[in-house]
């Protein structure tokens, strides 16, 4: 059956800052998050909003530690999944001004990859690459890519994103992985074992 590839949603829980703290803060008729946000707003965005609504057997989620160190969490996801597509997802100072950005593209074809993610509805994607995360592993062998989320401020300290940034995020996740499903095969490019 075409398409019917596995997809490995990791998402990092380690901090390792002194400042490891967030707030949810209400101002003025505006809700936000501030703090040390990697990679909290993104373990919370996937467990609310992603993980109910993802269907496909075929996608798995891991949520990884040692990011931040020496990546064992995603070695350790690699050589348990073996062949398939890794999706990190974490936080970036990248392409700030777009709901998703999407980094570190590797063993993809990547116009296709743009193509599809172009044709979201009002879902504003960028293309900049950012701090380095678990794609550094997984991009040894496999297929992967980031999905990341836009921050205000300092992506190790002090930073800041909306409430509603946050939910548009998880709910943009679940809308790109529908449509990397419906493309998987276009999208990946597996490498041949010698």
């Amino acid at each position: 059956m075409a398409n019917d590839g596995k997809i490995i949603i990791s998402v990092h829980c380690d901090v390792i800052w002194n400042a490891a703290h967030v707030k949810f803060v209400r101002k003025r008729r505006r809700r936000y998050y501030e703090g040390n946000l990697d990679n909290v707003v993104c373990v919370g965005a996937v467990l609310r909003s992603v993980m109910p609504r993802v269907r496909d057997r075929r996608v798995k989620f891991y949520f990884t530690n040692a990011e931040e160190t020496n990546m064992l969490g995603a070695k350790k996801v690699m050589r348990r999944e073996g062949r398939a597509l890794y999706i990190p997802i974490d936080v970036t100072q990248a392409s700030r001004n777009s709901d998703v950005n999407v980094e570190w593209m590797q063993h993809l074809n990547k116009k296709v990859l743009k193509k599809v993610l172009g044709r979201i509805p009002k879902l504003k994607v960028g293309f900049k690459t950012g701090h380095p995360d678990e794609t550094r592993i997984y991009g040894t062998k496999y297929p992967t890519f980031s999905l990341t989320l836009p921050l205000k401020g300092r992506m190790h300290g002090k930073s800041r994103v909306s409430f509603w940034k946050v939910k548009r995020f998880g709910l943009s996740i679940v809308e790109i992985l529908r449509r990397i499903r419906m493309n998987y095969d276009k999208i990946c490019e597996f490498k041949e074992r010698s």
